[in-house]
């Protein structure tokens, strides 16, 4: 993601500065480079906290139930749809944005140029690094998953689903983004990025 917000802020540099014929030298350069740090790093930190994205995402069958194992309890999610779930995971400090409900996008590696509409349909209660159980089997994070990340169950809402769901392997990887309330304005560039991810896929797959 940091990629294409960097690519994009060069190429506006490179025409602002061809345009205005701003010469380039050992003051306007390092302005550009250090204002450019700045401002991406606010809107990256910014695009995390109020619309939350994961690049940790995977589909699972929906035939059994996802129990999440915990300490003292054990909690069963009904799945909506078969083959429309899937599992994204999400940093901590996502989580007061993580709500039930919330619109979400999903994009697959094996559908390039595709994203599909969906909504949260429960933030499960349990970290990553537990166990979640179904009924005859398991299921484990990703490894690039990190041991403290929130699982959030997804479903896919987007009718254009079923017509692409054949194409997609169950256990398939996917990017996820949830959009908030709040600062909606901002759900425009993560749009826009999730976007980008998804037209990538045409040159390469990534996990």
């Amino acid at each position: 993601m940091e990629m294409y917000l960097i690519s994009g802020y060069a190429a506006v540099c490179i025409a602002v500065f061809t345009i205005l014929r701003i010469p380039l030298n050992r003051w306007t350069v390092p302005t550009a480079s250090i204002g450019g740090v700045v401002m991406i790093f606010a809107l990256v930190q910014l695009l995390n906290y109020y619309h939350p994205y994961s690049a940790t995402s995977r589909q699972y069958l929906t035939s059994t139930q996802i129990t999440p194992g915990i300490a003292e309890r054990v909690t069963e999610v009904p799945l909506a749809g078969e083959g429309h779930n899937l599992i994204a995971w999400f940093q901590q400090n996502s989580l007061l944005r993580l709500n039930d409900g919330s619109a979400a996008e999903v994009t697959f590696a094996s559908i390039p140029g595709r994203v599909f509409s969906g909504k949260v349909q429960i933030v499960l209660p349990t970290h990553a690094d537990d166990l979640a159980r179904t009924q005859s089997n398991s299921f484990e994070p990703p490894a690039a998953a990190n041991p403290s990340q929130i699982p959030v169950l997804i479903n896919i809402t987007d009718p254009l689903y079923a017509k692409y769901k054949a194409q997609i392997p169950d256990g398939s990887h996917a990017r996820t983004a949830i959009y908030g309330d709040q600062f909606y304005q901002l759900a425009v560039v993560r749009k826009t990025l999730l976007r980008m991810s998804a037209w990538m896929n045409y040159l390469s797959v990534s996990s």
